[in-house]
């Protein structure tokens, strides 16, 4: 009998089958008479320069990731070519499983390869999450107060608004634990306390497990009250770093269509960008395959003609997806070696 795969090539299958057939769908749908021609028109130039910033995109993560562990550990430090390995191998995994579930996991087993523990690990990766979340939440409330709540048609207008409201919920939740993270202690304490977790704690595994989660919660309060009384000027530095993540991210796009001989209105193209973003979070599709490239051509379509929509789609999601996740999977390989 063969053996089952694992989940995370599953989900890299349908992550790959459900992006191409959209991909596909997109470019097929928009093609006509003007397409040939429009490609044999392709600068270049551009498309070199949306390539380097991919690679820029790599950087900037990898700086962020370093200037984290040097802010929550004293005794550790990354190079940033091991920092852009963290990135692109929790990348992948994120972009293979539903709602990026292992992207949190994988971050954390990635930080302890390079000798951080558990709640040092955690401590990062929770922070890094809170300050991307924290700047998607408080930009698409500026958007939502200077646009008066109309930002994308009525459908997904509506998806984007129970976005926002549940990103904000997680950034009050994670900002309570950053700040206060002797709660943490107390909650495992309750646990404890409890008849189900003396049930499960009194045995020597259980034990064991109670005594580890207690020893890591130590780190983990020690790392963040490191973090909250002298490192200011780094947490400074790493929400610039954010900031310059995602401008570049975002400058993609426009890139591309320049490329493609059309010029598209910068902050129409950062909204509905910012707007795919924060919807996919909430799609069960590894990597949001399929909605992302249908929501990009349905949004773009309003300033790109046809016969470069599809074009636009194909190359947008190369550079932003495909290029990161198997530089991703090359380095996910040499990691699940034995």
């Amino acid at each position: 009998m063969a053996k089952d795969l694992p989940a995370w090539k599953k989900g890299l299958a349908a992550s790959l089958i459900l992006s191409v057939t959209a991909v596909l769908f997109v470019f097929l749908r928009n093609f006509n008479e003007d397409t040939l021609e429009n490609l044999l028109k392709v600068r270049g130039e551009y498309l070199l320069i949306a390539a380097v910033m991919v690679f820029l995109l790599w950087i900037i993560e990898g700086l962020r990731i370093r200037m984290l562990v040097r802010t929550f550990s004293d005794h550790v430090d990354i190079t940033l070519f091991k920092a852009m390995q963290v990135y692109l191998l929790t990348y992948f995994f994120a972009s293979v499983t539903p709602w990026a579930a292992g992207e949190w996991p994988t971050h954390i087993y990635a930080l302890s390869r390079h000798g951080l523990s558990l709640g040092e690990s955690s401590a990062i990766t929770l922070a890094r999450s809170f300050l991307t979340k924290l700047l998607f939440t408080v930009t698409a409330i500026v958007l939502f107060a200077v646009f008066r709540g109309h930002l994308a048609p009525t459908f997904l207008n509506s998806v984007f608004a129970y976005a926002v409201f549940i990103s904000a919920i997680t950034v009050l939740a994670l900002l309570i634990i950053l700040w206060k993270p002797m709660l943490l202690n107390l909650a495992l304490q309750k646990i404890g306390s409890l008849p189900c977790g003396k049930y499960l704690f009194k045995k020597p595994v259980g034990q064991k497990a109670y005594l580890f989660l207690g020893r890591e919660m130590q780190e983990f309060f020690h790392s963040t009250r490191s973090f909250n009384r002298f490192k200011w000027v780094n947490l400074l530095i790493i929400s610039l770093l954010t900031v310059a993540f995602w401008s570049c991210f975002f400058s993609i796009a426009p890139i591309i269509l320049l490329g493609l001989n059309e010029q598209a209105p910068f902050l129409q193209s950062l909204l509905w960008q910012i707007v795919i973003q924060m919807i996919i979070i909430y799609v069960p599709v590894p990597g949001g395959s399929g909605v992302t490239e249908l929501s990009l051509a349905t949004l773009f379509a309003y300033f790109v003609p046809s016969s470069v929509l599809g074009i636009f789609v194909v190359v947008w999601r190369f550079f932003t997806y495909f290029v990161s996740l198997f530089s991703g999977g090359v380095v996910a390989l040499g990691h699940l070696r034995p």
